[in-house]
Protein backbone atom coordinates (compact mmCIF):
# COMPACT_ATOMS: atom_id res chain seq x y z
CA UNK A 1 0.00 0.00 0.00
CA UNK A 2 2.71 2.09 0.98
CA UNK A 3 4.42 1.78 -2.57
CA UNK A 4 1.27 2.44 -4.59
CA UNK A 5 0.90 5.48 -2.73
CA UNK A 6 4.35 6.26 -3.37
CA UNK A 7 3.87 5.62 -6.79
CA UNK A 8 1.01 7.91 -7.65
CA UNK A 9 2.51 10.55 -5.56
CA UNK A 10 5.73 10.43 -7.74
CA UNK A 11 2.77 10.17 -11.35
CA UNK A 12 1.49 13.41 -10.06
CA UNK A 13 4.60 15.02 -9.50
CA UNK A 14 5.86 14.41 -13.20
CA UNK A 15 2.35 15.42 -14.55
CA UNK A 16 2.55 18.83 -12.47
CA UNK A 17 6.31 19.11 -13.74
CA UNK A 18 5.12 18.77 -17.23
CA UNK A 19 2.42 20.21 -17.10
CA UNK A 20 2.01 23.94 -18.53
CA UNK A 21 -1.35 25.01 -16.97
CA UNK A 22 -1.19 28.28 -14.93
CA UNK A 23 2.34 29.47 -16.56
CA UNK A 24 0.31 32.72 -17.74
CA UNK A 25 -1.31 32.87 -14.10
CA UNK A 26 2.26 32.79 -12.63
CA UNK A 27 3.73 34.97 -15.28
CA UNK A 28 1.22 37.96 -14.85
CA UNK A 29 1.75 37.69 -11.07
CA UNK A 30 5.52 38.16 -11.67
CA UNK A 31 4.97 41.32 -14.26
CA UNK A 32 1.79 42.73 -13.26
CA UNK A 33 2.91 44.81 -10.29
CA UNK A 34 6.04 46.05 -11.97
CA UNK A 35 3.93 46.70 -14.23
CA UNK A 36 1.05 48.65 -12.52
CA UNK A 37 4.01 50.55 -10.65
CA UNK A 38 5.42 51.97 -13.72
CA UNK A 39 1.90 52.90 -15.21
CA UNK A 40 1.01 54.85 -11.74
CA UNK A 41 4.34 56.28 -11.42
CA UNK A 42 3.31 57.40 -15.53
CA UNK A 43 0.23 58.92 -14.62
CA UNK A 44 1.33 60.59 -11.81
CA UNK A 45 3.89 62.53 -13.04
CA UNK A 46 1.88 63.57 -15.98
CA UNK A 47 -1.18 64.58 -13.45
CA UNK A 48 1.61 66.53 -11.43
CA UNK A 49 3.08 68.60 -15.03
CA UNK A 50 -0.08 69.04 -15.91
CA UNK A 51 -0.85 70.69 -12.19
CA UNK A 52 2.28 72.64 -12.22
CA UNK A 53 1.43 73.94 -16.66
CA UNK A 54 -2.41 74.74 -14.60
CA UNK A 55 -0.42 76.60 -12.07
CA UNK A 56 1.78 78.46 -14.76
CA UNK A 57 -1.13 79.68 -16.75
CA UNK A 58 -3.05 80.90 -13.86
CA UNK A 59 0.06 82.72 -12.39
CA UNK A 60 0.41 84.56 -16.16
CA UNK A 61 -3.29 85.68 -16.81
CA UNK A 62 -3.52 87.02 -13.33
CA UNK A 63 -0.07 88.91 -13.36
CA UNK A 64 -1.32 90.83 -16.21
CA UNK A 65 -3.20 92.68 -13.56
CA UNK A 66 0.04 93.45 -12.17
CA UNK A 67 1.68 94.89 -15.10
CA UNK A 68 -1.18 96.91 -16.82
CA UNK A 69 -1.85 98.86 -13.52
CA UNK A 70 -5.34 97.48 -13.12
CA UNK A 71 -4.06 95.59 -9.42
CA UNK A 72 -2.65 99.15 -8.68
CA UNK A 73 -5.30 101.58 -9.46
CA UNK A 74 -8.49 99.34 -7.89
CA UNK A 75 -6.52 98.64 -5.43
CA UNK A 76 -6.34 94.22 -5.31
CA UNK A 77 -5.17 92.86 -1.95
CA UNK A 78 -2.97 90.17 -1.34
CA UNK A 79 -5.91 88.58 -0.77
CA UNK A 80 -8.01 89.10 -3.82
CA UNK A 81 -4.82 89.12 -5.78
CA UNK A 82 -4.57 85.20 -4.80
CA UNK A 83 -8.42 84.87 -5.73
CA UNK A 84 -7.61 85.78 -9.14
CA UNK A 85 -5.01 83.11 -9.59
CA UNK A 86 -7.41 80.67 -7.84
CA UNK A 87 -9.62 81.00 -10.29
CA UNK A 88 -8.20 79.24 -12.84
CA UNK A 89 -5.55 77.01 -10.62
CA UNK A 90 -8.73 76.22 -7.77
CA UNK A 91 -9.93 73.63 -10.85
CA UNK A 92 -7.47 71.11 -9.75
CA UNK A 93 -5.83 71.75 -6.88
CA UNK A 94 -6.87 73.07 -3.29
CA UNK A 95 -5.62 76.41 -4.05
CA UNK A 96 -7.31 78.55 -1.05
CA UNK A 97 -5.19 76.48 1.35
CA UNK A 98 -2.35 75.25 -0.08
CA UNK A 99 -1.37 77.93 -2.92
CA UNK A 100 1.10 80.40 -1.48
CA UNK A 101 1.92 83.88 -3.73
CA UNK A 102 4.46 86.41 -3.36
CA UNK A 103 4.36 89.47 -5.69
CA UNK A 104 7.28 91.99 -6.24
CA UNK A 105 8.81 94.93 -7.25
CA UNK A 106 11.88 96.76 -7.54
CA UNK A 107 13.68 99.52 -9.31
CA UNK A 108 15.69 97.79 -11.77
CA UNK A 109 15.46 93.74 -12.77
CA UNK A 110 18.78 93.68 -11.11
CA UNK A 111 17.83 94.52 -7.68
CA UNK A 112 14.84 92.44 -8.66
CA UNK A 113 16.81 89.16 -9.24
CA UNK A 114 19.08 89.92 -5.90
CA UNK A 115 15.93 90.53 -4.02
CA UNK A 116 13.90 87.50 -5.02
CA UNK A 117 14.03 84.21 -2.82
CA UNK A 118 14.76 80.87 -4.45
CA UNK A 119 11.01 79.40 -5.36
CA UNK A 120 11.97 76.53 -2.25
CA UNK A 121 11.49 78.58 0.19
CA UNK A 122 8.32 80.60 -0.71
CA UNK A 123 5.39 79.11 0.97
CA UNK A 124 4.80 77.86 4.65
CA UNK A 125 7.24 74.87 6.23
CA UNK A 126 6.97 71.81 4.80
CA UNK A 127 3.75 69.69 5.82
CA UNK A 128 1.82 73.39 7.07
CA UNK A 129 -0.95 75.42 5.43
CA UNK A 130 0.23 78.84 4.02
CA UNK A 131 -1.26 81.62 6.19
CA UNK A 132 -0.75 83.79 3.02
CA UNK A 133 1.64 85.56 0.62
CA UNK A 134 5.13 86.21 2.14
CA UNK A 135 5.44 89.64 -0.09
CA UNK A 136 2.57 91.84 -2.15
CA UNK A 137 4.17 94.65 -3.79
CA UNK A 138 2.60 95.04 -6.90
CA UNK A 139 4.81 97.68 -8.12
CA UNK A 140 5.00 101.35 -9.75
CA UNK A 141 4.55 102.13 -13.42
CA UNK A 142 7.80 101.15 -15.50
CA UNK A 143 9.45 98.55 -12.82
CA UNK A 144 10.02 95.32 -12.72
CA UNK A 145 7.82 92.96 -11.04
CA UNK A 146 7.75 89.07 -10.32
CA UNK A 147 4.63 87.05 -9.46
CA UNK A 148 5.64 83.59 -7.75
CA UNK A 149 3.00 81.24 -6.60
CA UNK A 150 3.61 77.63 -5.25
CA UNK A 151 2.21 74.45 -4.30
CA UNK A 152 3.21 71.20 -2.75
CA UNK A 153 2.76 68.17 -4.31
CA UNK A 154 3.38 65.20 -2.19
CA UNK A 155 3.48 61.70 -3.99
CA UNK A 156 1.10 58.85 -3.89
CA UNK A 157 2.91 56.46 -5.69
CA UNK A 158 6.02 54.40 -4.65
CA UNK A 159 9.38 55.60 -6.16
CA UNK A 160 8.77 58.67 -7.11
CA UNK A 161 11.24 60.49 -4.94
CA UNK A 162 13.62 60.76 -7.50
CA UNK A 163 11.33 63.92 -8.95
CA UNK A 164 10.90 64.96 -5.31
CA UNK A 165 12.45 68.80 -4.07
CA UNK A 166 11.57 69.05 -0.58
CA UNK A 167 10.23 66.91 2.50
CA UNK A 168 13.13 64.39 1.76
CA UNK A 169 12.36 63.86 -1.41
CA UNK A 170 8.83 63.01 -0.48
CA UNK A 171 6.71 66.08 -2.50
CA UNK A 172 7.96 68.73 -4.97
CA UNK A 173 7.46 72.33 -4.60
CA UNK A 174 5.66 73.06 -7.99
CA UNK A 175 5.79 76.83 -9.38
CA UNK A 176 4.28 79.13 -11.80
CA UNK A 177 6.18 82.38 -12.32
CA UNK A 178 6.12 85.75 -14.43
CA UNK A 179 8.99 88.38 -14.21
CA UNK A 180 8.23 91.84 -16.35
CA UNK A 181 8.52 95.25 -16.27
CA UNK A 182 5.15 96.92 -15.12
CA UNK A 183 4.07 99.16 -18.01
CA UNK A 184 3.58 103.11 -17.46
CA UNK A 185 0.27 102.77 -16.74
CA UNK A 186 -1.27 106.31 -14.49
CA UNK A 187 0.49 105.97 -10.94
CA UNK A 188 -1.70 104.98 -7.57
CA UNK A 189 0.55 104.39 -4.14
CA UNK A 190 1.72 100.68 -3.30
CA UNK A 191 3.30 99.48 -0.65
CA UNK A 192 6.87 98.12 0.29
CA UNK A 193 7.91 94.56 1.31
Amino acid sequence: MWNRLVKRWRERLRRFDASERGAAAVEFALLAPPFLLILGVIMETGLMMFTEYTLQSAVQDSSRLVRTGQAQSTPLSAAQFKTKICGTAGVIIDCSNKVTVYVRSDANFATLKTNLPNFLTIGGAVGTTPAGPNCYNPGQPSQPAAVVATYDWYFNMWGMSFLGNIAGNTARRLVGFAIFQNEPYPSAGATAC
